[in-house]
């Protein structure tokens, strides 16, 4: 299984904002375009193919799995033809204040648990992920597919780690948000030689760490 966060996006860069286009119509930039294309190279044709393929609903995610498929010269799938789009995976709803003036109160409450003004807490996010999960695991046994590709967010990639590797509260803390495009491979324990998280007979590989805190 294969998470990647979207590439950059015109909101990443300061082009336009969520609150003058709406969060779920932020388009990528250039720049992430060409950094789908080269995920998409990276993954290869040979994991793609066949692949169940999820995807939030938002523009930048949906644009960043048709950069991926057209680089592997795989045609666009459609919502009837093996592409599923679920708005359980959308982004974390950041409600009507900026993200980055909550900081202190995030660290204070904790980053699991703050709700965002207006909005949702990774908490929050955590049981939607929870419930796709569930949805996930019975179309992978009805389908019989070995290889899963998710196109995201990456907070919501962090809450659907911490659900599939049970990670803790603690654990969940201590992850930094993916950069545009990363990568973050789940695989049968023993597969990954880096692998960072193990649970049973899974193990995890990609994820970004919190730098500790000074002092």
């Amino acid at each position: 299984m294969k998470l990647v966060r979207h590439g950059e996006s015109e909101a990443n860069i300061g082009l336009v904002s969520a609150h003058e286009v709406g969060d779920p119509g932020i388009p990528l930039s250039e720049r992430g375009r060409e950094q789908a294309r080269a995920v998409g190279r990276h993954i290869g044709r040979g994991f793609i193919e066949g692949a169940l393929v999820y995807s939030s609903p938002y523009q930048r995610t949906r644009d960043t799995l048709l950069e991926i498929h057209e680089a592997v010269g795989i045609a666009p799938l459609s919502l009837r033809s093996g592409r599923y789009e679920d708005p359980r995976l959308r982004e974390v709803e950041h409600g009507y204040e900026p993200v980055e003036t909550q900081e202190e109160l995030r660290k204070r409450h904790g980053w699991f648990y703050y709700r965002f003004r207006g909005g949702e807490s990774p908490a929050d996010c955590y049981d939607r992920t929870s419930a796709f999960l569930e949805s996930l695991m019975r179309q992978i046994e009805r389908k019989k597919s070995d290889r899963v590709l998710i196109v995201t967010h990456g907070l919501t990639i962090r809450c659907f780690v911490m659900r599939f590797m049970h990670l803790s509260v603690e654990e969940f803390d201590s992850l930094a948000n993916p950069h545009n495009c990363d990568v973050i491979t789940i695989s049968e324990n023993g597969d990954l030689a880096d692998a960072q998280f193990t649970s049973g007979r899974w193990a995890v590989s990609g994820l970004r760490l919190r730098p500790p805190e000074d002092g």
